[in-house]
């Protein structure tokens, strides 16, 4: 390698790690892949735990008004009221 080819290299290495070897780390490649794959941890972190408390073992969660308590039939909505009468 020699001439332009050099200096295009050299150029582009220094502007991925350049800031790292200036001492200011938040701009160089490494801390762009480490923040990403710190995003990618958490993510997959956040869905497992999720899932986790999706597991077949757990009841599911109850919601309050969702179903009638036992025995309890709303007529109007069935319109048998004078069935039940």
């Amino acid at each position: 390698m020699k001439g332009v080819r050099l200096w295009v290299i050299a150029f582009l290495a220094f502007m991925t790690n350049g800031a790292a070897l200036a001492g200011i780390g938040q701009g160089s490649a490494g801390s762009v892949a480490r923040s990403i794959e710190a995003n990618h941890n958490m993510a997959h972190n956040i869905q497992t735990a999720k899932a986790l408390g999706l597991l077949a073992g757990n009841p599911p969660a109850k919601r309050p008004g969702d179903f009638f308590g036992p025995f309890q039939v709303d007529c109007s909505v069935l319109q048998m009221c004078e069935v039940f009468a």
